[in-house]
């Protein structure tokens, strides 16, 4: 019985080793879609305020362009991650791919039923708003969970920043500003640890 304790204590040893000792591999990812936020929520301002003499419609057309280019370039990028990356199969990569499948669907259902409500009363639904802080609570958790598996502290930072930022987007609700703060929120919170977690990836083996 002691032994197979011992082995208990030696297999869990061994599981949180691997979480902290390798990299995440998923910078280019948090890159990608963190360069399209901070860029789209700006654009989403400037028309609210009439840049350009556009009007509402023009915010649609945009969103519909993002989600295009954010599929295509995410699932090029899928096709394009090196299959010999060493560190894959850590704890710590394993569970920060799970919890960024798990918030990709929490958003995929949320927008889905956001544009069928839009869709049935014939208006923009107010969820489009809404999504905001749920999309930075949603980034927030994803961060953290992934910076504490590998012990990453610009990652943990990340985290609760995204958190914090739930609260102040709330309180900016329905005013201009509030994309002006959602594209400061994307910047920090996924594109610059998106930017640092490629300059610490290993490179591929061969």
């Amino acid at each position: 019985m002691s032994a197979n304790f011992s082995d208990d204590l030696a297999y869990v040893r061994e599981v949180a080793e691997s979480g902290a000792s390798a990299p995440l591999l998923g910078g280019r990812f948090l890159v990608w879609w963190g360069l399209l936020v901070t860029a789209a929520y700006p654009g989403h301002y400037a028309i609210l305020k009439g840049a350009g003499g556009l009007n509402a419609d023009a915010i649609g057309m945009m969103w519909i362009g993002f989600i295009v280019i954010a599929l295509a370039g995410h699932f090029a990028l899928v096709f394009l991650f090196p299959s010999n990356k060493p560190g894959a199969s850590s704890a710590g990569n394993r569970a920060s791919a799970n919890v960024w499948m798990a918030s990709g669907f929490v958003l995929f259902s949320f927008f889905t039923g956001v544009m069928i409500k839009s869709f049935l009363d014939g208006a923009a639904s107010p969820g489009f708003n809404w999504s905001i802080p749920l999309v930075l609570g949603v980034y927030g958790i994803s961060q953290l969970v992934s910076g504490l598996m590998a012990r990453s502290l610009g990652l943990i930072v990340a985290g609760w920043g995204g958190i914090a930022f739930v609260g102040i987007t709330v309180i900016m609700m329905h005013t201009p500003e509030l994309f002006l703060a959602a594209a400061v929120a994307a910047a920090l919170i996924v594109l610059l640890p998106g930017i640092m977690m490629l300059r610490e990836e290993p490179s591929t083996t061969v």
